[in-house]
């Protein structure tokens, strides 16, 4: 099965469809889960995480939407699950409940994030291949600059180079569709 016939099952109740997923994603959940906490959890946490990944998976498919492609929205999945842990072990400190956040950074309303992610990425897909490529490796599968470095034959110091004007151009693509706080 494709993704789409699996994201399809899935929603629908098909275990299997959980099963082929798993298979198919497991090893590339727990090597995204690995890179994104960066050597801070032992390999019991990041199994613990991988499967939690996929636990959410289920318990979520009735109300599922996955518009970015199975693939990338495990990689969330295990980032945000790897950011929740962190969170958990290092609880804030002081009271945040009375912190105040200026509306001006704020993306009220749900069809502008929509519109706002799409801008984002027809600007990654701008980028050349070698230059999204590096941006995805480091942002979306969580690899740091060295591992890119070695995976791509080229410097660190390159990479971290690339890395900054990916950035930069991004910021400015954005900024001239009226996006200046992202």
């Amino acid at each position: 099965m494709n993704d789409s016939e699996l994201i399809s099952a899935l929603t629908n109740g098909d275990t299997k469809a959980l099963e082929g997923i798993m298979k198919k994603y497991s090893g590339y959940v727990l090597t995204v889960v690995r890179n994104f906490s960066r050597g801070a959890l032992s390999e019991d946490e990041i199994d613990e995480i991988s499967v939690e990944v996929f636990y959410k998976l289920w318990s979520l498919r009735k109300n599922i939407e996955i518009k970015i492609g199975l693939a990338a929205y495990l990689s969330a999945a295990a980032r945000n699950a790897v950011k929740n842990r962190f969170r958990k072990l290092n609880p804030p400190s002081e009271d945040i409940s009375e912190l105040e956040i200026s509306s001006g950074f704020l993306v009220e309303d749900k069809a502008e994030l929509s519109i706002m992610t799409e801008c984002l990425n027809e600007g990654i897909e701008q980028l050349s291949e070698k230059d999204r490529e590096i941006f995805l490796r480091f942002y979306l599968y969580g690899e740091s600059a060295s591992q890119i470095a070695k995976a791509m034959n080229i410097t660190e110091g390159s990479v971290r180079t690339k890395l900054h004007r990916i950035r930069a151009g991004l910021k400015e693509y954005m900024s001239e569709r009226g996006y200046d706080h992202v």
